[in-house]
C-alpha cells in the first residue's frame, strides 16, 4: 500500500490480522484466531510509530507525549496553565486482580520550556477505578469514574489531590466502557455528562433521600454553582461536545454523529407529545457510514467491517489553528481502524446534515495496528489533539467467550500511551503557552473574544468559579457591544448563571444581525418571556425569521407564554418549517393545552395550511391532531373535526381528513379511548360526519382496485371506527387478502380493538396465515389478558398446537403477568418451556458433526430467525448483527443460539409494559424522552406509550431472543442453520473461505 490508498475495514480478502474491536454482539471469537496474527503486528516505539500516522494533506502529527510518561490514556483536558491533565486506565479492561488496588491514575503533563513536548510529569491522583474523562475546576479536577462525579482537589497546591470529594453517586458500572464519561463545560454554565449507555439512578452523594434522577434513555447534567442536577436529552456512550454555539452532540458505538436537537425541558412541559427521539436525526449511523483505515482489522462482527464498530470521543474542532475548512467539523475516533474520521456540518431545517469532505479518504489513519485513538481534545495553541491509548487489544471483556477472557494479549500496552498534536504541515513556531490562571477578572472578559475555543471556555470557567462580582459590568459591556458574536453569547450566559441578565441585553440578542445571536435570545429568554411584554413582542417578531434554526428556537421560547398569542406565530413557524419534524416537535411542545387552537389557526383563511397538500403539511395536522386525541377534550375534538369538514372541496379534502383522523384516533388510542367510543361525546353533527368518514375509509381499505398504501391508511383507520363498520372488512382482508401486508394490517387494527368477538376472528383463519401474518396475529392476541385467555382456551381445545407458537410468544404466556394465565400456560405449553440449557446444549451437540447445507439452512434462517436478525438484507434488525461468524466455531454459534442468556447485553433484554387500559405490550427500549418511550418488537415493529399512561413496567432480565427456540429446529435443521451462519458469504464463491473454524 502507497500514500493514502484507503479501502474499508478488511475489504480485501481473507487474511485477518489478530483481534480489537468494541461490539455489542454476545457471539464468541475463535481463540484459534490468536494463533494467525501477522509476523509484523507488534507494538511500534513513539517515533517509529508516528511515522506511520498519515493526516490529511497539509498537515502534520506530532508527538507530545509518550510511555512512560504516560500509559493507556483515555481522556485528556488542558487548564488554565497550559498544563495537561491525563487520565490513564491501566487496568482496562478487568480492572484489578482480586486483592490488588485499582491502577487508574491521573497523570499532570507540564512544558516548561515551551517545546511542544511535556517533559515535567507528576501524579496528580491513583488508585482509580475506571476513571474515563476530566475537566479541570478550581483547584483540582471533575472526574468521571463511575458509579460516581468526584471533584478531587489539591488544596495544598503541591499538585497531588489531597481530597476526593463525591458530586453524584449512582451511574451503571455494568461494564468498563460503559460508564458515565466526558464531563464537559456547556455555555450554560452546567456541566454535561455522557451517560455511557446504561444510566443509572443518580443523587447528590450524602442525600440518600434526595429524589434520584433516573438516567434510562438520557444524559446528565449538573450546576456545579447552584447544586441543582437533571436528566437531559441524548445517550451518549464515550462521547460528548458542543459547537460554539452550544450545541450538543454525542456519539455511540456504531453511530459516530448524533445531535441532541430538542432537549428534554421541552418534551417534559407537554405529557401528550411523543418526541422523536434524539438518536434518529444521525443520518448515517450504523453500516451507512462508511470508514476507509490503512490497516486491516476485522471488529466483533465484521458485517461492521467498512463501518463504526468503536466510534468515541466525538468533536467539534472550534480551534484557530488549523485552516478554516476544519473549523465546525466533527472528528470522532474509531479505534478498530486506527483512524480519526471527519464530518463536515451544514444546517438542515432546525438540525444538521454532514458528509465526510473526501470520500474513500480519513481525517488521520495509522498504518500501525496498534493506534488506538479514543479521544480528542483542543490545546492553548488551537492544534487538535489526539489520545492513543496504544493497546493491541480493545474489546468489551463482557462480551467475549470464557476461554479468550484470559488470553496472552489482552493487557498488551497496558505500559504504553501516546498524545499527538495535529497542527499545519507549515507550522515552524512553537506551540503559543497562555496562561490564564493570573488574568484578571476584565482580561478573562476580553479572552471571550478570542477566536479559539480553548481560550473562550477557559476564560467562561474561570470566571463562573471565581465568581466575582466586579465581573457583571465588563460582562453586561461585552453581552451588549462586542463585535465578537461569540464574546456576546459567552458574556449572556455568565450573566444568566449569575442571576444578573437583565431584558435590555436579551433584546439585543434578538434583534442581532447574527442569526446564531437571534437564536441564543431566543434561548435566554425562555425562562422571562411570561413576564415580560417586550421579550414576549421580540419573540414574535421571530416568527417568520429567515433562519429555520431561530423560528424552532422561537417556537420553543414561545411554549413557556401561556397566552393565545402565542398561537399566530406558532402557526407561521409550522407552516414555514413542515417539512421539518424538528420544528413540528418544537411547535407541538408549545401548545399542551392549545393544540386545538393552533389547528383552528392553521386552518383559517389568515394561515391556509389546506392550501397545498405536501407531506410536510399533512404530518403536521395529523401530529398536533394526536395531541388534541390525547387531550380527550369532546369541545376541543368537535372543533377540529367541525374545520376538517369546512375544508374547501377544491383543497382535496379527503387527504386532510385522513390526516387528521388517523391522528386525532392515534392520540385517543395512546390514552385508552378509541375514536368510536368517543364519538358519543360529541354533538350528534359532528358524531355522524365522521361515522360516516369512516364508512368511507372502510369502502377503500376493501377496494381491490385501490393502492396497497391508501388501503393500509384505511385500514389503520379502522382500529377506531364503529364495530359494525369496521368488523366485515377486517375479517374478510385477514381471512381472504391475497395482499400480506394488507392482512398485516388488518390484524394490527385488530389488536386495538377490544371487543369480546375480536379473538375469535384472530384466532379462526389461523391454519391458514403465513409466518409473517400469524406472528402479528399472535401479538394481537397476547396484548391483552382476555384474548391470551381465548389462545389457551385455542390451545387446550386443539385447535392450535403448542408447536405453532414460537419461542418468544410461548414464553410472553408462561411468564405472563397474570398469575392464572401464566400457570394454565405453564402447564399447556409444558412440551415449549426451555428446560435445561445445558442438557439442550448436549442434545444437539450432534449438529456439529452431521452432514449440512447452508442453502437449507438458509431457509431455517429466514423461518425462525429474520424477524429480529439480518443476513445477506434479508431480516429485520432488531437484535444484535449475527452476520458475522468466519471467527466463529460452530460450537460457539451453538452455544449462543441454545443459551441466549449466557452473556446478554443489557441493550437487548426485554421489557414488559402494562398500560392503564389493560394492554400488555412488550419488547426492547427503542427510545425514551421525557414524556413516551418506544418498544421494539420483532419486525421492527414498534409501541409507543406516554410515560403517564403506563401503569407498570417490569424488566424481563432476559434477552429478546428466548430459550427454547431450538423447540422449533430439529437437529438435522440446527446442523443446516449453523452451516449457512458459517459460510453464508462463501456460498456464491466470490469470497474466499476464511479459516474459523
Amino acid at each position: 500500500m502507497t500514500g493514502r490508498d484507503r479501502r474499508p475495514i478488511g475489504r480485501t480478502g481473507a487474511r485477518w490480522r489478530g483481534l480489537a474491536a468494541v461490539g455489542l454482539m454476545s457471539l464468541a471469537v475463535d481463540p484459534s484466531a490468536l494463533a494467525r496474527q501477522d509476523e509484523g503486528r507488534g507494538p511500534r516505539g513513539p517515533e517509529e510509530s508516528a511515522a506511520q500516522v498519515q493526516p490529511d494533506p497539509g498537515l502534520r502529527v506530532e508527538l507530545v507525549a509518550a510511555e512512560p510518561d504516560v500509559t493507556s490514556p483515555v481522556a485528556m483536558a488542558f487548564d488554565e496553565r497550559g498544563r495537561l491533565w491525563v487520565v490513564e486506565m491501566r487496568d482496562y479492561p478487568n480492572g484489578p486482580a482480586e486483592g490488588r488496588p485499582p491502577e487508574g491514575r491521573i497523570a499532570l503533563l507540564d512544558d516548561p520550556d515551551g517545546d511542544g513536548r511535556f517533559e515535567r510529569i507528576s501524579t496528580f491522583a491513583d488508585g482509580l477505578l475506571f476513571a474515563n474523562g476530566i475537566l479541570p475546576w478550581k483547584d483540582g479536577a471533575v472526574v468521571t469514574a463511575a458509579p460516581h462525579v468526584v471533584w478531587l482537589r489539591d488544596t495544598d497546591g503541591d499538585d497531588r489531590a489531597d481530597r476526593r470529594e463525591v458530586l453524584y453517586e449512582g451511574f451503571a458500572v455494568e461494564n468498563p466502557q460503559l460508564r458515565v464519561s466526558h464531563p464537559t463545560l456547556g455555555l450554560d454554565g452546567w456541566i454535561y455528562v455522557a451517560n455511557g449507555l446504561r444510566g443509572g439512578q443518580v443523587r447528590r452523594a450524602g442525600d440518600p433521600d434526595a429524589e434520584p434522577v433516573d438516567l434510562s434513555g438520557r444524559d446528565f447534567r449538573f450546576d456545579p454553582i447552584h447544586d441543582r442536577a437533571e436528566a437531559v436529552a441524548g445517550m451518549g456512550q464515550y462521547g460528548l461536545t458542543f459547537d460554539d454555539w452550544g450545541r450538543r452532540f454525542v456519539c455511540t458505538n456504531r453511530n459516530h454523529l448524533v445531535p441532541i436537537i430538542l432537549e428534554d425541558r421541552y418534551a417534559r412541559r407537554n405529557p401528550y407529545l411523543a418526541a422523536p427521539d434524539p438518536a434518529s436525526d444521525n443520518q448515517a449511523a450504523g453500516g451507512a457510514a462508511s470508514v476507509f483505515p490503512l490497516v486491516d482489522q476485522f471488529t466483533t462482527s465484521s458485517l461492521h467491517i467498512g463501518s463504526f464498530s468503536a466510534a468515541c470521543g466525538v468533536t467539534i474542532y472550534r480551534g484557530d489553528l488549523l485552516p478554516d475548512p476544519y473549523r465546525g467539523s466533527a472528528f470522532t475516533c474509531e479505534p478498530t481502524g486506527s483512524l480519526v474520521h471527519q464530518e463536515v456540518l451544514s444546517p438542515d431545517g432546525a438540525g444538521f446534515d454532514w458528509h465526510p469532505p473526501r470520500e474513500g479518504v480519513e481525517f488521520l489513519a495509522s498504518t500501525d495496528p496498534w493506534t488506538r485513538p479514543v479521544s480528542l481534545a483542543h490545546g492553548p495553541d488551537g492544534a487538535l489533539y489526539v489520545v492513543d491509548m496504544y493497546r493491541a487489544v480493545i474489546e468489551h471483556p463482557q462480551w467475549m467467550p470464557p476461554e479468550l477472557r484470559d488470553r496472552p494479549d489482552l493487557l498488551d500496552g497496558k505500559d504504553r500511551g501516546r498524545i499527538w498534536r495535529i497542527v499545519p504541515e507549515d507550522r515552524s513556531e512553537q506551540p503559543r503557552r497562555p496562561d490564564l490562571a493570573s488574568a484578571s477578572t476584565p482580561d478573562l472578559v476580553e479572552a471571550l473574544s478570542h477566536p479559539d475555543a480553548w481560550h473562550r471556555t477557559t476564560a467562561q470557567r474561570l470566571l463562573l468559579q471565581n465568581q466575582d462580582p466586579d465581573a457583571v459590568s465588563p460582562l453586561r459591556e461585552a453581552a451588549r457591544g462586542s463585535d465578537s458574536p461569540l464574546a456576546r453569547v459567552h458574556a449572556s450566559w455568565l450573566l444568566d448563571h449569575a442571576g444578573d441578565l437583565d431584558d435590555e441585553t436579551i433584546l439585543g440578542l434578538l434583534r442581532a444581525d447574527h442569526p446564531r445571536l437571534r437564536e441564543q435570545g431566543a434561548l435566554l429568554a425562555e425562562r422571562r418571556v411570561a413576564d415580560s411584554p417586550p421579550l414576549q413582542e421580540a419573540l414574535i417578531a421571530l416568527a417568520d425569521d429567515p433562519d429555520p434554526r431561530v423560528r424552532f428556537q422561537a417556537a420553543l421560547g414561545l411554549g413557556f407564554w401561556d397566552s393565545d398569542r402565542i398561537l399566530d406565530p406558532l402557526a407561521t413557524i409550522a407552516l414555514l418549517g413542515a417539512d421539518d419534524r424538528w420544528t413540528r416537535a418544537a411547535v407541538a411542545s408549545a401548545v399542551p393545552d392549545r393544540a386545538g387552537s393552533l389547528v383552528l389557526t392553521l386552518l383559517s383563511p389568515a394561515h391556509d395550511l389546506a392550501d397545498d397538500p405536501d407531506p410536510g403539511r399533512l404530518e403536521l395536522l395529523r401530529e398536533l391532531l394526536a395531541l388534541v386525541g390525547a387531550r380527550r377534550d369532546p369541545d376541543e375534538c368537535a372543533s377540529v373535526l367541525s374545520a376538517l369538514w369546512a375544508i374547501d372541496p377544491d383543497s382535496n379534502p379527503d387527504r386532510w381528513i385522513l390526516a387528521g383522523l388517523d391522528g386525532l384516533s392515534e392520540g385517543l388510542s395512546r390514552r385508552g379511548t378509541r375514536l368510536d367510543a368517543f364519538l358519543g361525546q360529541l354533538p350528534e353533527s359532528i358524531a355522524d360526519r365522521t361515522a360516516a368518514a369512516l364508512t368511507g375509509f372502510a369502502e377503500i381499505a376493501a377496494d381491490p382496485d385501490r393502492p396497497v398504501e391508501a388501503r393500509t391508511d384505511a385500514l389503520r383507520l379502522l382500529a377506531h371506527a364503529p364495530w359494525d363498520v369496521a368488523a366485515p372488512t377486517l375479517s374478510s382482508i385477514l381471512l381472504d387478502e391475497p395482499i400480506q401486508d394488507l392482512r398485516i394490517a388488518s390484524a394490527r387494527a385488530l389488536s386495538s380493538r377490544t371487543e369480546p368477538e375480536v379473538a375469535a376472528i384472530l384466532l379462526g383463519p389461523w391454519r391458514a396465515l403465513t409466518p409473517a401474518v400469524r406472528r402479528e396475529v399472535a401479538t394481537a392476541l397476547l396484548s391483552r389478558p382476555e384474548r391470551a385467555s381465548a389462545l389457551l382456551d385455542a390451545l387446550d381445545a386443539g385447535l392450535l398446537s403448542p408447536g405453532d407458537l414460537d419461542a418468544t410468544q410461548s414464553r410472553r404466556l408462561t411468564d405472563h403477568r397474570s398469575p392464572e394465565i401464566r400457570d394454565r400456560a405453564r402447564s399447556l405449553l409444558a412440551s415449549r418451556l426451555p428446560g435445561d440449557r445445558a442438557e439442550a446444549l448436549e442434545r444437539y451437540r450432534a449438529a456439529l458433526t452431521l452432514p449440512a447445507d447452508p442453502h437449507r439452512g438458509r431457509e431455517v434462517f429466514r423461518r425462525a430467525c429474520a424477524a429480529c436478525h439480518v443476513i445477506e438484507g434479508v431480516g429485520t434488525a432488531v437484535g444484535p448483527d449475527v452476520g458475522d461468524t468466519r471467527t466463529k466455531t460452530k460450537e460457539q454459534l451453538l452455544s449462543d443460539i441454545i443459551n441466549p442468556n449466557g452473556a446478554i447485553d443489557a441493550n437487548y433484554v426485554t421489557y414488559t409494559v402494562a398500560t392503564v387500559d389493560g394492554q400488555v405490550l412488550g419488547g426492547l427500549i427503542a427510545s425514551e424522552t421525557a414524556s413516551a418511550l418506544t418498544l421494539l418488537r420483532a419486525e421492527g415493529q414498534s409501541d409507543t406509550v406516554l410515560k403517564q399512561d403506563i401503569e407498570e413496567m417490569r424488566s424481563d432480565g432476559i434477552s429478546l431472543m428466548p430459550e427454547g427456540i431450538e423447540k422449533d429446529i430439529t437437529v438435522d435443521q440446527m446442523a443446516d442453520l449453523l452451516d449457512y451462519l458459517k459460510d453464508w458469504r462463501y456460498m456464491d464463491g466470490a469470497v474466499p473461505v476464511g479459516d474459523g473454524g
